[in-house]
């Protein structure tokens, strides 16, 4: 089954949303206190998970997104949260057309023969992804957990839609967190996990599931790994989704307020979904 790449728009949106700087996740910020994260990615790919999550071979895509998220403290159990991005995606939606099939119709009319294949057409889009606004709440403390449950709002432009897990104007985002601080080998760091729902994707409502692992090994050093699932349960099989992205980075804190990130992330599993490769980079300030 070859997945072609108006189909999979929406599978490339999925992915879009997906990837992460690690923004606080269970935990808070104290009043008054917060951070934003500016990122960029750069990404592209020119395989894909067919329905069966093999890897196939597909029309190719590249793209570069830049974000800007900021959580701030409201109160001590009460964090504000925000998001808006940009987006510049270029693809074809397949490597050529029928060439054969021009041939012969030239042929046919006595017409010259083409002698090279036509290119086929492409995909433009450069301008805002998407918004959101939201936050997330301190639930209780169990020991050393932190369970929180976020909520957000999420809107995007029609054409920006188009590149994104969005099939209406507006979108919502709620999710479970369970956070804790852990110890590896003498090595500090924290654990965080969430379980999601949001509405409205292209091919249905979605279930996510994020984990990140933070380790510090050095007290101006921070190491992540991200992993970021997302399946479209109620889609009907020929619009189901599955994928899996997988993100490695790490955080060098400059000053006391400033930090700088380098990464890599990989769609590693899917099924009607890219096998996308890119590099992510991210300012982060903490006021």
């Amino acid at each position: 089954m070859r997945v072609l790449l108006p189909k999979m728009l929406f599978a490339v949106g999925v992915l879009t949303s997906m990837s992460s700087p690690a923004p606080g996740g269970a935990f808070l910020f104290p009043e008054g206190q917060g951070q934003v994260i500016l990122t960029t990615t750069f990404a592209d790919a020119s395989k894909a998970y067919d329905a069966s999550g093999r890897l196939i071979s597909t029309p190719s895509y590249r793209k570069f997104e830049a974000k800007a998220y900021v959580e701030y403290g409201a109160t001590d159990w009460l964090t504000l949260v925000g998001e808006a991005s940009g987006m510049d995606f270029r693809g074809a939606s397949s490597s050529r057309p029928d060439y054969l099939n021009l041939l012969i119709a030239q042929a046919k009319a006595r017409a010259p023969l083409s002698l090279t294949a036509p290119e086929g057409p492409h995909y433009h889009y450069m301008g805002l992804g998407l918004g959101a606004i939201g936050a997330r709440v301190r639930l209780f403390e169990l020991g050393n957990y932190v369970i929180s449950l976020e909520a957000s709002l999420r809107a995007a432009s029609p054409s920006a839609r188009r590149f994104l897990d969005m099939k209406d104007q507006w979108q919502a985002d709620a999710r479970l967190q369970i956070g804790r601080p852990i110890e590896i080998f003498g090595v500090p760091g924290f654990l965080d996990g969430q379980i999601g729902y949001r509405s409205r994707g292209q091919a249905g409502d979605e279930i996510r599931a994020d984990v990140t692992c933070g380790l510090r090994p050095f007290d101006r050093w921070l190491l992540l790994a991200q992993s970021f699932s997302a399946i479209t349960p109620g889609a009907p099989a020929a619009l189901f989704v599955a994928s899996q992205k997988f993100q490695l980075s790490a955080v060098f804190d400059v000053t006391r307020n400033l930090s700088l990130q380098l990464g890599g992330v990989a769609a590693l599993s899917g099924a009607n979904s890219p096998a996308e490769r890119g590099l992510v980079s991210a300012v982060w300030y903490r006021f």
